[in-house]
């Protein structure tokens, strides 16, 4: 029972860190912010985690594992097209954004912060896969060849998030996002991609 309630505790932990950087951005949240919307001491934080920066990277690193497995499983699926896959992962950006707010604002604020960087490792398993899209992409002329991983890895990831993050936020957009976005993000970046450098 004590390693349920300890489970629990963590995932409030983890929401309770999303939720405190998504209300009062990254350099002013604190690890007493933290404990205190988790409902724990900053004792018990402080037993799990050196610091914020430990707490944050953690997330980080579960939600860069967490897309890498994604982008296996729809190469897996569609192995043969690569706008498929774009196409796909797309929509999963989408639905995560509408799905669960929270954990979507916070991974767009990492993105946008220096200080959060994903073990090699990870970063190589990430560009294995990119160079998976690109190699499907280039076969069907869906993708030049000489566009960099650099350029995929952008827009796939920076681009389809932000543009996904300035409709929910702005007023021009009236906070929404539709299927229509999917097919124009998909082109924008298929066009984009099918271009030499």
């Amino acid at each position: 029972m004590a390693r349920k309630i300890d489970e629990d505790k963590l995932v409030r932990i983890k929401n309770a860190t999303m939720k405190t950087i998504v209300d009062y951005g990254i350099e002013k949240t604190t690890i007493a912010m933290i404990a205190k919307n988790a409902n724990v001491s900053g004792g018990y934080l402080y037993r799990l985690y050196s610091g914020k920066q430990a707490l944050i990277e953690e997330l980080y690193y579960d939600k860069v594992v967490a897309l890498n497995n994604e982008l296996e499983f729809l190469i897996g699926l569609n192995p043969t097209s690569a706008s498929s896959i774009i196409e796909a992962f797309i929509q999963n950006r989408i639905v995560f954004a509408l799905n669960e707010a929270e954990a979507s604002k916070f991974y767009y604020q990492l993105l946008h912060n220096n200080n959060f960087n994903v073990n090699d490792d990870l970063k190589n398993r990430n560009i294995a896969l990119i160079e998976i899209i690109k190699n499907i992409g280039v076969k069907t002329g869906e993708i030049h060849k000489n566009v960099s991983i650099l350029q995929i890895h952008f827009h796939l990831f920076m681009y389809v998030v932000d543009y996904i993050h300035f409709n929910l936020k702005n007023a021009f957009a009236n906070g929404t996002i539709a299927d229509s976005d999917v097919q124009y993000l998909t082109q924008n970046i298929l066009n984009i991609l099918k271009k030499p450098n």
